[in-house]
């Protein structure tokens, strides 16, 4: 049998030495359709808190419980989460690795008896204050209000990936479709000319594939419908980050070029400059 862990709690898979203890529920009688295994769900925790969930995959071939595992972890990570928030009233995520939007998950042989796999988090050092950017980059002119609401939800990384891109794209199809008749922005002309200009941006083997604008539009559909990466186990595999992960940081380049040209042309000596 193999099994997959979803970290809800490090620190307390860690206090317990890995040891997770008899479950305090278990879901029975799922079953994937596709590869025809067995799937069992087991609830770890305590009365206030989920802190930790094992998945048991009833095959004995790592192939198919990793194909599993590859097919449905999307739906499981959203459907926890959900339910712990409805259950709780309270916001809650799986402990991610790597950034907001990378949950850990540990893929082992063995049985609801396995101990799990501890992992310890690393804090990562303070970052010094500009004070005086600070300030500056605070005081936002009241004519770019509607491109601060968009652009709060950009730059906020606690947000689920599709929420901050699309908040990116809801920016510059503002910015360049704000009082013109046609509001189609794939389509419109100047966004175009726009985009082509930070086509040096993608990665050598991504030029190769297709163009920026491409890949945009590849993004704002994932990001508009569901968020799901419905591609093949091995063209997951082979390029693992989809589309929005490729051109989150291009769109985050191309948004502050926008908004420092609104930022000159009012007068404000706010500038800013994308984190390398």
């Amino acid at each position: 049998m193999w099994f997959a862990d979803l970290y809800c709690d490090f620190d307390w898979v860690f206090a317990t030495n890995g040891v997770l203890g008899e479950a305090r529920s278990s879901l029975q009688g799922g079953k994937s359709a596709s590869l025809g295994i067995e799937v069992e769900f087991q609830f770890f925790g305590d009365d206030q808190r989920l802190r930790h969930v094992r998945i048991l995959m009833h095959t004995d071939d790592r192939e198919v419980a990793q194909e599993c595992l590859n097919l449905n972890i999307q739906a499981w990570t959203a459907s926890l989460e959900s339910a712990v928030m409805l259950e709780t009233g309270q916001s809650f995520h799986l402990e991610s690795i790597g950034g907001p939007h990378t949950v850990m998950v540990a893929l082992g042989a063995g049985d609801d008896n396995s101990p799990a796999v501890i992992v310890r988090r690393t804090e990562m050092g303070s970052v010094q204050i500009d004070y005086r950017r600070l300030a500056l980059t605070a005081t936002w002119p009241g004519a770019l209000q509607q491109h601060l609401f968009y652009f709060r939800r950009l730059v906020d990384q606690t947000l689920p990936l599709d929420v901050r891109w699309l908040n990116g794209y809801l920016l510059l199809e503002w910015q360049f479709l704000f009082g013109k008749q046609k509001r189609d922005l794939p389509k419109d002309s100047d966004w175009r000319k726009f985009v082509a200009e930070f086509e040096h941006n993608l990665e050598p083997a991504q030029r190769n594939t297709k163009s920026l604008w491409r890949y945009l539009e590849e993004a704002r559909a994932l990001a508009a419908h569901a968020g799901l990466d419905n591609r093949s186990e091995q063209q997951r595999l082979a390029d693992p980050r989809n589309a929005m992960e490729k051109t989150i940081h291009i769109l985050e380049t191309m948004v502050m070029e926008v908004l420092n040209q609104q930022f000159s042309a009012n007068g404000s000596p706010i500038q800013l400059h994308p984190k390398v």
